[in-house]
């Protein structure tokens, strides 16, 4: 076994060029599973004072046409939902509120009433997803690849 040189790899020489440009996931609906998810504070860019919490959910695409055209093994998507809490901090599950969290849980099948859920429980869920694309704020020619709806799998 041999060890790793970090001076020796900063040393390679290495032929060719290196993309520029990353390539995103295609406008369209896909079967994905669930990879991950995290829970993110934030706060309003003009006003700190505004904040709260967003849930974003990383979706694998199981698409193999998807993955050949990209050339990768895996092809992720983000998804985020912004949450709606109550005054004292916890999720709001009053009528109206969190119509984004209830339409996936009611994707993945977690939706159901008498039915205890937590969000550890979407990690492996597969669902239907809605692909769209978003152009950076900053330099349109960077495209983002997102989720914009999912339903459940047929």
């Amino acid at each position: 076994m041999s060890v790793f040189d970090p001076n020796a790899f900063l040393d390679m020489p290495v032929e060719g060029t290196n993309d520029t440009v990353v390539v995103p996931c295609p406008v369209g609906e896909y079967l994905a599973v669930v990879e991950k998810v995290d829970v993110r504070a934030w706060t309003k860019r003009d006003d700190p004072s505004v904040g709260g919490l967003a849930l974003d959910i990383i979706w694998t695409i199981e698409d193999q046409s998807v993955k050949e055209y990209l050339a990768r093994e895996k092809v992720s998507v983000k998804q985020g939902i912004m949450l709606d809490l109550t005054d004292g901090g916890t999720l709001d599950m009053g009528k109206g509120r969190n119509i984004s969290l209830g339409r996936l849980r009611e994707a993945v099948g977690l939706n159901n009433p008498g039915q205890a859920f937590s969000f550890n429980q979407l990690p492996g869920q597969m669902a239907k997803v809605k692909v769209d694309h978003r152009p950076d704020k900053n330099d349109p020619t960077i495209i983002f690849a997102e989720i914009k709806a999912v339903t459940k799998a047929s």
